[in-house]
């Protein structure tokens, strides 16, 4: 009997578990599906109460969001193409050089000592914590002095300032579970350092530089407070683009939502690709600290 039960115990906790989860994906899931859902509904069916769950596809939102159909000579397009095109290249490049950045300065304070690392290191944090209100109007004044306002590359420059010390943090902490004598063999058997760190510690913590570009590009893709500021018109990025979704009716719902589907494939094309690596950053501090 003390068998018996023990087991039902089990099948009963495995069901009680399965629930729980079930419930935790249905909530994080649920406002992603209701999004998608109503970004395929008409006006009216989008405000129908109760809420219609049967109803034909609507592909207006998505044809207003591009500017393409019948959508192009509506008052209520706003075609975000262009702020799609300005999201993509400001995020990849930002993020690319951010983690390259950020990746050669992980390893010089993981590797080096040196005069104020302890000042360096939390320079760089406090990069992070600094509201970007106490520096939009320095910014402002300084992009419009250089040029830069409303360009695709003053918001690169922001997008790196932003993400640097973040990373250089992250790629510090993967330099400190590689060991060191990885490098010191390579040099006793006559190769360089950079060598070293090209051939033998870069390949140990792929992962990491992974999981690292995936936390800066989340960061310039959902990026809003200096885009909206220091752009207009000709760099204005797709959340800027998103917020601005009002017509002759109102606001347009059902394009907000199209276009909040559009700005979220981009982020799962990109982890995606990243995937098997990111599993492995995520993983390698733990491995290489046990």
């Amino acid at each position: 009997m003390s068998a018996a039960r023990n087991k039902a115990i089990d099948h009963l906790g495995r069901w009680l578990l399965l629930g729980l989860l079930l419930i935790y994906t249905v909530y994080n899931l649920g406002p992603i599906l209701w999004l998608m859902i109503s970004s395929l509904k008409g006006r009216a069916d989008l405000f129908a109460m109760p809420p219609t769950w049967i109803f034909t596809p609507d592909l207006t939102g998505y044809q207003s969001v591009f500017g393409v159909g019948a959508a192009r000579e509506s008052a209520s397009s706003f075609g975000v193409f262009d702020s799609l095109v300005n999201s993509v290249i400001v995020s990849s490049v930002g993020t690319t050089l951010a983690v390259l950045l950020g990746t050669l300065a992980g390893y010089v304070c993981s590797r080096f000592d040196f005069r104020g690392k302890g000042d360096f290191l939390f320079f760089v944090l406090s990069t992070r914590m600094l509201p970007p209100v106490a520096v939009l109007v320095f910014y402002h004044i300084m992009f419009a002095k250089l040029g830069l306002a409303d360009t695709r590359t003053g918001l690169v420059l922001i997008s790196v300032f932003a993400n640097v010390g973040l990373a250089t943090w992250i790629m510090k902490g993967f330099f400190d579970s590689v060991p060191r004598e990885v490098e010191q063999i390579a040099i006793v058997s006559g190769y360089s350092r950079l060598y070293a760190f090209r051939h033998l510690v870069l390949p140990m913590v792929k992962g990491g530089i992974a999981a690292t570009a995936g936390f800066c590009f989340i960061f310039a893709w959902n990026e809003f407070a200096f885009s909206s500021i220091l752009t207009t018109t000709q760099a204005k990025t797709l959340p800027v683009k998103i917020s601005t979704a009002s017509g002759a009716t109102g606001i347009e719902w059902t394009q907000i939502c199209a276009a909040g589907v559009v700005l979220i494939i981009p982020v799962l094309i990109f982890f995606y690709l990243i995937r098997k690596h990111l599993l492995m950053g995520m993983t390698f501090g733990v491995l290489g600290r046990s």
